[in-house]
């Protein structure tokens, strides 16, 4: 057992925790087997061998956390994980989780992750329903927000899912993105104020409003007639964004604060 882990069993009660630059070079998972059941904000930077966040035991336990971010972790494969020290029988399926994962989840983060695939498995979008903010971004690899880790046959969910709190969505430089979710599902976004998508050569998924002014991210199979004032039509190297109120536009260049966002805590 790595003498941190020793050091974690004491920090039971801890809300936050930030992991910066793990100092075990081969240390492939932050913490096992201790239930940080009180952590609301996790923070994890430079963790260059990081395999895995959470394993599919942690997250029954983290039901108050509200605001993961993970940046700059090149080697990261999965956000989740099976319980298995068998990294060869790592992957995890949907019917690994359950649908209450995650309860209390307001805003994620993602950046600089270049071999991960997918954030969560499709079934576990529906659990979200507090989330308010998510940022993906400079990921080489990932191929859609929502995926499946065993690539079985698409699992048996409902074909629109709804994230009512979501208000923010900005995905960006994801050059090998090509779909938002996995399969034929729909999503309904009906509280969306921003959405930010930029550099997508591949993506199929269509973003377009609906007649009450929501957003949809559609899959190609719902073939969707877009229009210039309704639809996102990618792929698309510049930015586009939306609000509610304003609509659609493309900005050729995005402006040094925005994409200073990330590295302000740097």
């Amino acid at each position: 057992m790595y003498p941190c882990f020793l050091l974690m069993q004491g920090l039971t009660s801890l809300e936050t925790l930030h992991v910066y630059s793990l100092p075990v070079p081969d240390m492939r998972c932050i913490w096992k087997c201790i239930v940080l059941s009180h952590l609301t904000s996790l923070v994890v930077r430079n963790c260059k061998r990081l395999k895995h966040v959470f394993t599919s035991i942690m997250i029954t336990s983290l039901v108050h956390l509200e605001v993961p971010e993970i940046s700059t972790s090149v080697e990261l494969e999965q956000i989740i994980a099976k319980d298995n020290d068998n990294e060869k029988d790592q992957i995890l399926s949907g019917s690994d989780l359950q649908s209450s994962c995650f309860p209390n989840l307001c805003q994620l983060k993602i950046r600089g992750c270049n071999k991960l695939k997918s954030l969560f498995p499709v079934d576990m979008a529906s659990s979200l329903k507090k989330l308010q903010k998510l940022e993906v971004g400079e990921s080489s690899q990932i191929l859609g927000v929502f995926g499946q880790y065993d690539h079985a046959s698409p699992i048996d969910v409902e074909k629109e899912i709804v994230l009512p709190d979501l208000q923010e969505l900005s995905l960006e430089q994801l050059p090998s993105i090509v779909y938002f979710s996995l399969g034929c599902y729909d999503f309904l976004f009906p509280h969306l104020e921003t959405l930010k998508v930029r550099q997508f050569p591949k993506l199929t998924t269509k973003f377009s409003t609906t007649s009450n002014g929501s957003m949809r991210a559609q899959s190609e199979v719902s073939q969707v007639i877009e229009d210039s004032s309704t639809g996102c039509s990618v792929p698309t190297t510049t930015c586009r964004m939306w609000t509610r109120n304003n609509g659609w536009w493309e900005e050729e260049k995005v402006e040094e604060e925005e994409e200073e966002e990330w590295e302000e805590e740097e």
